[in-house]
């Protein structure tokens, strides 16, 4: 079955594929010439998911001037990639991007990237997080109850999405997202 052009686009979009117009000017003359590197891709697909996502009213500002916090808990392996992020639009409101060493924070994120390095402490993450309107994602099986999961499949980035973690903490996402899932449940 053929995928209708305006999901061919929106896969493309996620997979950050198609002239990723936040990376700097050297690094998209690069990314067209090779492979696009894994936290590039990763950083591409979290600024997506923010775009697709709806958190309650509550835990949001009220308007454009209130902006959405992305969040990263451990080493963090992105480097720039995240950096060319802030400040970019969101839906109309501005994205700051905030690297945290320990949960202090982590309720104020609407998005919370776990690490690796912080994977093994995930039900305690979740725990102190409870029913807080924060899309948690995370890169390894050791991450288990993350909203979503990211993974390698071959030289693809695929994802997960855990359909209960996101009713209990009231954020929906995108069925444009859930059809490009690898599996929801």
């Amino acid at each position: 079955m053929k995928r209708p052009l305006f999901h061919r686009i929106l896969l493309l979009l996620l997979a950050g594929l198609c002239g990723p117009a936040w990376l700097p000017l050297g690094a998209q003359a690069q990314a067209q010439t090779q492979a696009v590197p894994e936290y590039v891709m990763k950083a591409s697909y979290l600024y997506n998911f923010m775009i697709f996502a709806e958190w309650p009213a509550s835990s949001e500002g009220q308007g454009p001037q209130d902006g959405l916090l992305l969040c990263v808990l451990g080493q963090d392996h992105f480097g720039q990639a995240l950096n060319d992020l802030e400040g970019k639009s969101v839906n109309g409101r501005r994205l700051s991007v905030n690297r945290l060493n320990g949960l202090t924070h982590v309720r104020k994120c609407q998005l919370l990237f776990v690490t690796e390095q912080e994977a093994p402490n995930m039900q305690a993450i979740l725990k102190h997080l409870a029913d807080a309107p924060v899309l948690t994602v995370a890169d390894t099986p050791v991450a288990a109850g993350a909203a979503i999961m990211l993974s390698l499949d071959g030289k693809r980035l695929v994802f997960d999405v855990n359909m209960q973690r996101t009713k209990k903490v009231g954020i929906t996402l995108s069925s444009k997202v859930l059809q490009l899932a690898r599996s929801t449940h």
